[in-house]
């Protein structure tokens, strides 16, 4: 596919102004999913957005997944590092820089440590050059499947050095398990929707999850409840204890992330988290 030599110069402006990335006749638009944590008063806070890339052709969306199938190996690097170029200066124009933001790593992507240091030299700039704070960023590392277990410990590694956290995504799903979180020892935690939905059909598998949620918090490390779509879905998250949350039930991706309420009100039950456990 054609594409520019170049992340940056891929990285432009439509007709009103917002920021997109182009790959061939592709276009890539940024949307962002809110993160809430916990807080006093029965109330849950605004605490970041989830950077999520939607893929567009001339009218029509591409569901992601289906896009990147598209991409070819020798140009899924530059893909990977366009999104997230987009991501980030998207952040910007939406006046957003205050906040926390969580950017998808595929680290499948990445074979040589090289590649890495290049690749990552180049998204420090630019969180630089739009005046992002490290303590506002998360790198998400993504439940792929990797092939040397070196490149996912130097990446991990090179994130934290340079003042930045991470997380694993999708826990308990894949290739993120017990074994990946002990290897590389992240800052947060984010869960796969589908241990919270056995939980919901469960007291004991509620149990199971509860403790490990404990383990997690007791190590020092936040948990993220994602996938959350319902009230009693939400009530059971708040009572086993987790620090964040996300999902629909919340609010879906959206283009312009300033539209989420900064704090919401949460559904009444017993037994209430009174403390903050997070900000970003």
């Amino acid at each position: 596919m054609k594409r520019e030599e170049f992340v940056g110069d891929a990285i432009k402006l439509d007709d009103n102004d917002r920021v997109i990335g182009c790959y061939d006749d592709y276009i890539l638009k940024p949307f962002y999913q809110p993160i809430y944590a916990f807080a006093e008063n029965n109330k849950a806070k605004l605490v970041g957005y989830e950077a999520l890339v939607r893929p567009h052709i001339g009218n029509q969306t591409i569901r992601p997944d289906d896009f990147f199938k598209l991409v070819s190996q020798e140009d899924a690097l530059f893909v990977e590092c366009l999104c997230i170029g987009v991501h980030i200066a998207g952040f910007r124009t939406a006046g957003l820089v205050d906040t926390g933001l969580f950017v998808n790593v595929n680290v499948a992507n990445y074979e040589t440590r090289e590649e890495i240091e290049r690749e990552f030299f180049y998204i420090f700039s630019q969180l630089a050059k739009h005046k992002i704070s490290r303590d506002n960023i998360v790198f998400e590392i993504l439940e792929t499947r990797i092939e040397n277990p070196e490149i996912l410990l130097h990446l991990c590694d090179l994130i934290k050095t340079n003042g930045y956290r991470f997380a694993l995504d999708d826990f308990g799903t894949n290739h993120s398990n017990v074994d990946r979180y002990m290897s590389v020892n992240p800052d947060i935690i984010k869960l796969d929707k589908s241990l919270l939905a056995n939980a919901m059909k469960s007291s004991e598998t509620c149990k199971l999850l509860q403790s490990l949620v404990s383990s997690f918090q007791n190590n020092g490390v936040k948990v993220l409840m994602e996938g959350v779509e319902t009230q009693e879905e939400l009530l059971r998250v708040e009572e086993l204890g987790m620090d964040m949350i996300q999902g629909f039930y919340l609010g879906t991706p959206q283009r312009i992330p300033s539209l989420f309420k900064e704090e919401i009100e949460l559904p009444e039950q017993h037994n209430k988290i009174t403390k903050m456990r997070f900000a970003v």
